[in-house]
């Protein structure tokens, strides 16, 4: 006869569970998986930060071609009342409210807001850091994650430059140092000019 093919005829099987080999297995995957991550994430999270950091440095660049243009003058320099004491250099977004940046009578972003040439008055690193202040935003002759102005000259033509730390950039502190003419920058002497050396630059646009 044949057997009984319902229901109440079918043989079941005992369950059994994972032999050690199997979750020995299942553990080893999970732990490469969660190597990969902790490599591949941060990196990537980097990538993301920099990227907005050139992208803020193209920004602001076009809006200081476009204010030389509306003011027939150059990219905020001397006596324009912006940066530090004035003169337009100095950290981007630094204003006379910061801890630490009482020399600087307003800000060089919140200038290119005032003119109408950016949406917003605060162009900020990624890091929160405007300028030098200590702690995580680091000092002079450590890497400061903030941005930067120098209008000054090179081979005695006058030049502009906008400066950012990128995490996944390289020092280059020689060719960073020497992009102005020693002691051309205003209100810089030709040992605090080196952007790369004291402030960790390794990233530039050049305003054009």
């Amino acid at each position: 006869m044949f057997p009984n093919m319902g229901i109440l005829g079918k043989q079941h099987r005992k369950s059994r569970g994972f032999t050690l080999v199997e979750l020995l297995i299942v553990i080893f995957i999970i732990g490469v998986l969660a190597a990969i991550y902790l490599v591949v994430y941060p990196s990537a999270q980097q990538r993301t930060r920099d990227n907005v950091r050139k992208s803020d440095m193209q920004q602001v660049a076009a809006a200081l071609h476009a204010y030389a243009i509306q003011k027939n003058a150059g990219y905020i320099v001397t006596s324009s009342g912006c940066g530090l004491n004035g003169d337009g250099n100095g950290w981007l977004d630094a204003g006379p409210t910061d801890t630490g940046a009482g020399t600087y009578p307003a800000s060089i972003t919140s200038c290119l807001q005032s003119a109408g040439l950016l949406t917003t008055g605060t162009f900020i690193d990624p890091s929160g850091c405007k300028w030098g202040s200590g702690g995580s935003c680091g000092t002079t002759n450590s890497v400061v994650q903030a941005y930067m102005k120098a209008s000054c000259t090179k081979n005695g033509n006058p030049i502009t430059y906008l400066f950012a730390h990128l995490e996944q950039g390289t020092s280059n502190n020689s060719v960073v140092d020497a992009l102005c003419d020693s002691g051309s920058v205003s209100d810089f002497s030709s040992s605090t000019q080196k952007w790369g050396t004291l402030y960790g630059m390794n990233y530039y646009v050049t305003v054009t």
